[in-house]
């Protein structure tokens, strides 16, 4: 009996041990992942923006490090772009004051940048009480941006400007191609002005690097450049040719709109609504094409055609009835003129055109044409049936 219990004994101790052990197991396998995900000062959530210099990344983790003297804290290693200036920190979960800080250093507004100017990695550090999980969203930007690159027809005007500097200190000027300030003359001022125009003009080089600088107004405080690009194209220029110079009844005329000059490849728009470089017509009145380049940010170069349409009225001409072995004489009306005027396989039966024509000698009946014309407009052909009548035999003589 008494061996019996202190086995029994034996067995509860061995099972308590036993899961103590277990609990101690999940307990380390507990700790050591949420220590990895937490983002505490010795093993920090590594943020890659080293990619780019404005780009925005976002990492999630729980605040129950120590970190900095503080504790629920989190932490973040940011690699850092050569050409970033700020960096700017915030949470999805803020409420009332909430601060990061870099390297461990003085406190800073959430969503307010700093200034990293020349660093590569910084550290930064987000403590608050509790440690629920919260997503960090991390966005580096460059302190100086200047507009992007710019396409100009020679002789076109576009716009550059500047953010992040002090506009009284802004000064603009060309660096490339030839000597600092060559081309300064495209440019509406060079100084004092966050924005400028810039024109180039007739023989400008494909293309000319503008550098625009000064003081910072943010964070950062030193002086700070940027650079625009603007590429050149010769001016575009649009013929508009039609296949008839007037439309007449029943006829189609093509208009065809031919580019050159800009940055081939062309778009094209009519006031017709077709995209076409050349559209079919029948009616009468004003055309419209706009043509664009595919790069440039000058806009469109239109040119219009009028065009008139005519309608002829054919003339009117009567039969004719004549005897074996003579002429005909063809009279034709019309409102206008002149007169065209056709055999039966419808030659032409004449240079003249005047409204009567004399035919050749006639020995049997026959089919003539004749139409008009007005502004190279012909109308349609009007038939005039020649009837030839045979010659009266000569009654016989009695002997």
């Amino acid at each position: 009996m008494q061996l019996l219990f202190s086995m029994s004994i034996r067995t509860k101790i061995s099972d308590s041990y036993k899961r103590i052990g277990l609990l101690f197991i999940l307990f380390i396998f507990l700790s050591y992942h949420g220590y990895a995900q937490s983002g505490s000062c010795s093993t920090p959530i590594v943020i890659d923006l080293s990619g780019s210099s404005d780009t925005t990344a976002t990492a999630s983790g729980s605040r129950n490090g120590v970190c900095c003297s503080g504790s629920n804290c989190i932490s973040f290693t940011i690699l850092v772009n050569p050409n970033t200036d700020l960096i700017n920190f915030t949470t999805d979960q803020i409420t009332g004051a909430s601060f990061y800080s870099i390297n461990c250093g003085p406190l800073i507004p959430n969503g307010t940048p700093a200034c990293i100017t020349g660093q590569s990695t910084i550290n930064i550090t987000f403590c608050k009480p509790g440690n629920n999980i919260v997503t960090a969203i991390v966005t580096a930007s460059r302190a100086v941006q200047a507009s992007g690159d710019l396409s100009l027809r020679q002789g076109c005007t576009g716009t550059m400007s500047v953010t992040g500097l002090q506009a009284s200190s802004v000064t603009w000027t060309s660096i490339y191609p030839g000597a600092t300030g060559t081309y300064n003359s495209y440019l509406s001022q060079t100084s004092g002005s966050s924005t400028v125009t810039v024109t180039p003009q007739a023989g400008s080089p494909a293309y000319i690097d503008y550098k625009v600088s000064g003081n910072e107004n943010t964070a950062c405080s030193s002086a700070k450049s940027d650079t625009v690009r603007v590429y050149t194209y010769p001016p575009l220029t649009v013929a508009l040719a039609s296949s008839a110079p007037v439309i007449c009844s029943g006829s189609t005329v093509v208009l065809t709109a031919t580019a050159s000059g800009g940055d081939p490849a062309y778009t094209y728009l009519w006031s017709t609504g077709a995209t076409t470089p050349s559209i079919s017509v029948t009616t009468g009145g004003t055309y419209t094409v706009a043509v664009n380049d595919q790069s440039t940010s000058c806009g469109p170069v239109t040119q219009q055609v009028t065009m008139s349409a005519y309608t002829v009225v054919a003339p009117t001409a009567p039969p004719v009835a004549v005897c074996y072995g003579n002429t005909a004489i063809l009279t034709a009306t019309a409102p206008g003129g002149p007169y065209q005027w056709y055999d039966s396989s419808g030659n032409s039966l004449c240079t003249c055109t005047s409204s009567t024509v004399t035919t050749p000698v006639l020995t049997s009946s026959t089919t003539y044409y004749v139409s008009t014309s007005y502004n190279g407009c012909p109308s349609t052909k009007t038939a005039i049936p020649v009837t030839v009548n045979p010659l009266p035999s000569k009654p016989s003589i009695a002997p």
